[in-house]
């Protein structure tokens, strides 16, 4: 064979490996809990856009309800005593946390509440910062004008509706209203295309499958078995989206994917971890350090 035919073989074939190289180099979605919460309190604008600039697929946050029927972004329904300060800047005390239920407050007294400067043990490498609850619609409109200014591409966000049956009326609305509220949020700004549901409580579920078809949805897990969980749904949604430490063995991501769903747990830390669940091919990972799981993915 003469040289340049096989300089030419070679020069395909390496073009062919460099290309299924960077095709799969990235296989793993990856969500940032909470924005960035290894370094940025928790649902606040600052983790959001840290996410962003750091290019994650998937920014990850939850959403409840004021009295005045704004989407709220907040983890806890009420002001949680050991990161919240109250407006003259002392610490709410963990017997009052739930006198402080957002449900039975207006936004503009929400958001009075700083959130931002007090150090939290978990995340030791938190940048603090005076801050406060956002709305969504707050997260969409900074997080978008932000991947506009930046020629980002677009992103994508994954909605915990906070919800639970003992607290329908009490610290949420009933189902059927929560999940009215939030997409009433998510058509203002155009993003049905760009959003997915996610409850741990099967009757979020089954209200936006009733009334939003179209729109993806995540069921979240803290225990049991794929089973036992499904047993308590009317249908099967895009997501199953359990503890990691449920994910024992590639058996159990196959059993889900063969009911075709993806697999996205939460929420892992330990890179070891992330390596692990990689190898047993789930499809995407929520995290505290989304920066940990690119790195991973970028090696």
């Amino acid at each position: 064979m003469k040289l340049g035919k096989r300089l030419l073989i070679l020069g395909t074939f390496v073009g062919l490996i460099s290309c299924n190289t960077t095709m799969d180099k990235k296989t793993v979605e990856v969500q940032g809990h909470r924005g960035d919460q290894g370094y940025f309190p928790a649902n606040t604008i600052p983790g959001f856009i840290s996410a962003t600039q750091m290019g994650v697929d998937v920014l990850e946050l939850d959403v409840v309800i004021s009295s005045d029927n704004k989407v709220v972004v907040s983890h806890e329904p009420y002001m949680k005593a050991s990161y919240v300060n109250l407006p003259n800047g002392t610490p709410i005390s963990k017997t009052e946390e739930k006198a402080y239920n957002l449900y039975t407050m207006p936004y503009d007294s929400i958001k009075k509440f700083d959130v931002g400067t007090r150090k939290n043990n978990s995340f030791p490498e938190q940048k603090h910062q005076e801050l406060y609850k956002p709305l969504l619609a707050e997260v969409f409109t900074e997080v978008e004008k932000y991947i506009k200014a930046n020629s980002l591409p677009p992103i994508k966000y994954n909605i915990e509706i906070k919800s639970a049956a003992k607290q329908y009326d009490k610290f949420q609305p009933v189902p059927s209203v929560f999940v009215d509220l939030v997409m009433k949020e998510v058509k203002a700004f155009g993003l049905e295309e760009n959003i997915n549901i996610q409850s741990f409580d099967p009757e979020v579920l089954e209200q936006m499958h009733k009334n939003y078809p179209h729109i993806k949805l995540a069921y979240l897990v803290g225990k049991g078995t794929f089973e036992e969980n499904m047993n308590k749904l009317s249908f099967a949604p895009e997501i199953y989206s359990p503890n990691y430490k449920l994910l024992t063995d590639e058996k159990t991501v196959v059993e889900i994917k063969n009911k075709k769903m993806q697999v996205i747990p939460w929420t892992v830390n330990d890179t070891t971890e992330m390596k692990r669940l990689i190898a047993i091919n789930v499809n995407g990972i929520i995290t505290d350090y989304p920066n940990k799981l690119l790195k991973i993915l970028e090696d």
